[in-house]
């Protein structure tokens, strides 16, 4: 649906609406909420974080405390960047509709081809990547 509607799209963005600021605030919380409760974080800190602690230097509580604000100023900068990154690239597409029309069709014709490529794909059947054994493999 998204690809038929990047086709028949005026060169705006697709479904925007609201002020530009109530949006990037609304976002801005939004990140700010999520990411800390989101348990693909969660666990990946959870695995990660404890190999990097020496219990020799004691002060576990004080190492996972810098790990952990070392992590969050880094994703800080690099979401931040990104952020500021689309935020002049949205700039771009809104002042320019040719620009904005020729991504449209761009991605507009992948997902089309994407579509196609799918549905003319032989039928294949799975299968499994390890011998699974069975009860005549037993006697």
């Amino acid at each position: 649906m998204r690809d038929v509607r990047a086709f028949r799209s005026g060169g705006g963005p697709v479904g925007a609406g609201g002020t530009a600021d109530s949006g990037r605030r609304r976002a801005f919380w939004r990140g700010a909420v999520t990411n800390p409760l989101n348990p693909k974080v969660i666990l990946f800190n959870a695995s990660v974080l404890p190999q990097f602690v020496n219990p020799e230097l004691s002060h576990a509580g004080e190492q996972f405390l810098l790990l952990g604000s070392t992590i969050t100023v880094m994703g800080v900068f690099v979401d931040g960047s990104v952020g500021l990154l689309s935020g002049k690239l949205g700039a771009l597409l809104a002042r320019s509709r040719r620009v904005s029309r020729g991504l449209d069709n761009f991605s507009g014709t992948v997902f089309a081809g994407l579509a196609v490529r799918l549905a003319a794909a032989p039928k294949q059947r799975c299968q499994p990547m390890v011998d699974i054994p069975t009860l005549s493999t037993y006697g």
